[in-house]
């Protein structure tokens, strides 16, 4: 059963990626789209996910999204 407490943290959650995204939606993207893996609202919203979580180095995030992805997803 979900307390109505994990409802309220997803909804704020969402809430704040939506902000986080809305201020990057702009933003170009360099990248030669042939070899784009993963859209850069992804990539960026990964970032600050894993440095909050205490990722330090680029290998660190990589890990991080590799273990969360499905987690990441569902708020982007």
């Amino acid at each position: 059963m979900i307390s109505m407490d994990a409802v309220a943290c997803d909804a704020g959650a969402l809430s704040e990626t939506v902000v986080f995204l809305s201020h990057f939606k702009d933003l170009p993207d360099g990248r030669q789209s042939a070899k784009v893996r993963y859209p850069l609202d992804e990539v960026l919203l990964l970032c600050l996910v894993a440095v909050i979580a205490g990722a330090e180095a680029i290998t660190d995030i990589s890990r991080f999204g590799e273990k969360k992805l499905d987690l990441l997803r569902r708020f982007r």
